[in-house]
């Protein structure tokens, strides 16, 4: 039995074409860009910062209290030969400060010669968050905490806030003063 059906080969090489063409369209779409970040747990709530800042998460260690430091600075303690503090940032955001738990853990960061460590009440993982989905901060955060969160996103579920480390750490109520 022979075909009867006529093939016109530029109809079909057009249609190929177009579709070639519209597969490169929509693979050339921007991806979603991720900002990966280092998520934890701070008063009940979730905060994160991008994992670049991150050096490492370990069990809180026994602190060895400092004297005629800011309150902010529970105590140092030694990490491989290394004198690091160890910071409570929860006040400077205005979260409650409960007695941390066997889960608490700090989050060392290296930053330009700089080491310290942000005591949490637990780290909950890694993820990647998609950049468009950040929020500006809702208007029920403390005024003084707005200046350290960049943005809120909604992640599993929960809300999770965006901190700016960089100018966290660099704020003046962590700041030891060399006089």
């Amino acid at each position: 039995m022979a075909d009867n059906r006529t093939y016109d080969i530029r109809s079909i090489l057009e249609e190929m074409r177009q579709e070639y063409w519209q597969g490169l369209a929509e693979s050339e779409e921007s991806p979603e860009e991720l900002l990966e970040c280092v998520t934890f747990t701070l008063g009940g709530e979730t905060y994160a910062f991008e994992t670049i800042h991150a050096s490492e998460v370990i069990r809180v260690p026994k602190l060895v209290k400092v004297p005629g430091v800011q309150q902010l600075i529970v105590g140092i303690f030694n990490l491989r030969g290394e004198i690091i503090a160890a910071v409570d940032i929860r006040s400077l955001l205005g979260i409650p400060s409960p007695q941390l738990t066997a889960g608490a853990r700090i989050i060392v960061i290296k930053r330009d010669g700089f080491t310290t460590g942000i005591i949490t009440e637990g780290v909950q993982g890694v993820v990647a968050l998609p950049l468009e989905m950040f929020e500006p901060v809702v208007k029920s955060v403390a005024a003084g905490a707005r200046e350290f969160i960049r943005g809120q996103i909604n992640h599993d579920g929960r809300m999770a806030m965006l901190l700016d480390i960089v100018r966290l750490l660099e704020s003046p109520e962590l700041t030891v003063n060399h006089d």
